[in-house]
């Protein structure tokens, strides 16, 4: 019973472990609180963490609970993992469903999408980064759709940095 009490265990730590890892690294001179609509975790400048997306993951990560943020946002799916940047507006004078730009979606909601500079870099496909408010590789409005980018699910990891430049600057 014991034996069988261990090998249960043992597959719960290998399907834990299991999945596409995520690295997410802080480049920024203050702490980011990384947030996935369910927990916070605390990353300190210059350190990491790393997050597993398994199979049928589809979700985002964002420095804090407000939802007026930069989102790094993941699927994966139909053996791809699907990525992106959003810096679609929200707030509270209404939803931006219809909005049809960046400009539109702030009158239209009375929010903003961003708050740090990101850059999503998977192993061997395309990087996409948002320095600024308005970049041009995140999503700014909902039907932006040309900002979604597909790797196969085997790819060997992702790297999300926090700041990106700042760790050009320090060099």
């Amino acid at each position: 019973m014991q034996l069988y009490g261990l090998v249960a265990m043992l597959s719960g730590v290998v399907t834990v472990a299991s999945g596409i890892p995520v690295n997410f690294h802080n480049h920024c001179s203050t702490t980011i609180g990384l947030y996935d609509n369910t927990n916070t975790e605390n990353i300190n400048p210059s350190s990491s963490t790393t997050r597993h997306l398994g199979d049928g993951f589809s979700g985002m990560f964002r420095n804090g609970w407000n939802p007026q943020a930069t989102l790094a946002e993941f699927t994966v799916s139909q053996g791809f993992l699907w990525y992106d940047i959003s810096i679609i507006p929200t707030g509270v004078q209404a939803g931006p469903a219809k909005c049809s730009s960046l400009e539109n979606c702030k009158a239209v909601t009375g929010g903003v999408g961003f708050n740090t500079p990101i850059r999503v870099a998977p192993s061997g496909c395309t990087a996409v980064t948002c320095l600024n408010d308005g970049c041009g590789d995140a999503y700014q409005y909902p039907t932006d759709n040309s900002k979604t980018h597909a790797c196969p699910d085997t790819t060997p990891s992702v790297d999300v940095t926090f700041c990106p430049g700042a760790s050009l600057r320090r060099s």
